[in-house]
């Protein structure tokens, strides 16, 4: 291999970096998937009351929380099927804050069905990070790095899951504390 391209070069570092928040992201969302749900059902039977002058149904709630939390699972596998490697990171930040402008939309436009789709756009997103990423990290690595960075990916991840579950942890004490009095 040609000696050069062993070498460590700021937009390699930047590249790498850039793919491993990624998964510090993703990893995040994964620790902390239920923390809102207290505060997504709220908003779900909110505005299903604004609507229809009563408490949403039990099973509609849960119905819609399934359909809020499951996406991701099924989007991974439709982005690794129909799109390719190359366009998949080109649109995958863009995803990422589509998503999160429909979430943070609903809550103006009382909405669910603006919160719902926003997580399917986030699932998306979620899908080709966890797909792309490993991939992405292993072709810009030089052959001796490429170790260690892929490493450095999962170890990103699993960082994200350690503070988005410390973050719920946080949380719930917070809530609990304030329900005691």
């Amino acid at each position: 291999t040609d000696p050069e391209s062993s070498h460590l070069t700021a937009t390699l570092l930047t590249s790498i970096l850039a793919a491993v928040l990624g998964s510090l992201q993703i990893g995040y969302h994964t620790g902390n998937v239920n923390a809102p749900a207290k505060i997504i059902e709220e908003f779900f039977n909110h505005t299903w009351r604004a609507r229809h002058n009563q408490s949403m149904p039990d099973h509609s709630l849960t119905l819609l929380w399934s359909l809020s939390v499951i996406p991701s699972l099924i989007i991974m596998f439709l982005s690794l099927r129909f799109l390719s490697r190359r366009n998949s990171i080109l649109i995958v930040n863009g995803l990422s804050v589509a998503g999160a402008c429909m979430m943070f939309a609903s809550k103006a436009s009382e909405s669910f069905e603006v919160l719902i789709l926003g997580r399917l756009v986030f699932g998306l997103f979620c899908g080709l990070v966890m797909s792309m990423n490993p991939l992405y990290i292993q072709e810009m690595s030089p052959t001796n790095l490429r170790g260690a960075f892929a490493t450095l990916n999962q170890v990103s991840f699993a960082s994200g899951i350690l503070v988005g579950m410390v973050r719920t942890l946080m949380v719930d004490l917070i809530l609990f504390k304030s329900a005691l009095g």
